[in-house]
């Protein structure tokens, strides 16, 4: 079994009495759980998304006795599926994986896999990437709790001698509290520049834009528009400008007005 221990700071405000509202902190270590238990997961099953985040297979994690005199709360990842991935790549690995997940989900400056082992996972998973992110949003929201409550708090992963790998502070809050904007925007004009046909995630270039939007497919869309969605990828892989389509889709939109993702209630092969 391979053990991998980091902790849980709360900074600022209450925290600095060593004390934390038991809701706020409640409710805050859930949403780490469940955090961690996701991105676990997925570095330990070859990218695969878990959404609940109750259990991850091949692992477990335990809390430990706070240290006195700050609220810092010890937690250990317990790695039991030794074949999953090997002990002497399993704490490097585990880290890499939460700054690259977490820090894109977070708006955080871009972070790239520095491990063999989540540069493989990110070659899987890096298309359809809005699909663990969405999976994160919630439980990275709830990790903010005592933040909402309190704007000076500050709440930081930290690995042992090594320092921080993650700080949450009221901008990161901002990037989490996503919702789904009611209304449809006609007519996007894009193409496709990856596609999951199994999850329904994927990756988009919108031509007003003039960017990549990740992208995942609504109950609205039928079988008919989907195969489009293939069409379009084929094409524009094979020629510049070609494969062009229209969507109608709504926003996914961060307090911050960040575009997250487009939901797509319609798709439609663009006519020249």
């Amino acid at each position: 079994m391979t053990n991998i221990s980091f902790a849980i700071k709360y900074h600022y405000g209450d925290a600095e009495d060593g004390r934390l509202d038991m809701y706020d902190a409640a409710v805050s270590l859930q949403g780490f759980s469940k955090a961690l238990s996701i991105t676990t997961h997925a570095l330990l099953n070859e990218g695969e998304v878990r959404r609940k985040g109750n259990r991850i297979e091949g692992a477990q994690l335990f809390l430990l006795p706070s240290k006195r005199g700050s609220f810092e709360q010890l937690v250990t990842l317990a790695i039991n599926n030794q074949e999953a991935i090997g002990a002497s790549i399993a704490a490097a690995a585990f880290y890499d994986m939460i700054k690259w997940t977490w820090a894109k989900t977070l708006d955080l400056a871009d972070y790239e896999p520095q491990t063999p082992h989540v540069k493989k996972i990110a070659d899987r998973v890096d298309p359809t990437f809005g699909e663990i992110e969405e999976a994160l949003e919630i439980p990275l929201e709830q990790a903010h709790r005592p933040i909402k409550k309190d704007s000076d708090v500050i709440v930081t992963l930290t690995r042992p001698r090594v320092g921080e790998i993650i700080r949450l502070d009221t901008d990161t809050l901002s990037s989490v509290s996503v919702s789904l904007n009611p209304d449809v925007i006609e007519g996007i004009v894009c193409n496709i520049t990856r596609y999951n046909i199994l999850s329904g995630y994927g990756r988009l270039y919108d031509d007003e834009l003039g960017r990549t939007v990740s992208f995942v497919i609504g109950d609205e869309v039928t079988s008919n528009q989907k195969q489009l969605l293939t069409w379009s990828l084929h094409y524009a892989q094979e020629e510049e400008g070609e494969g062009k389509i229209e969507i109608d889709a709504r926003k996914v939109e961060s307090a911050k007005g960040t575009l997250k993702r487009y939901v797509i209630s319609r798709i439609s092969q663009k006519e020249n």
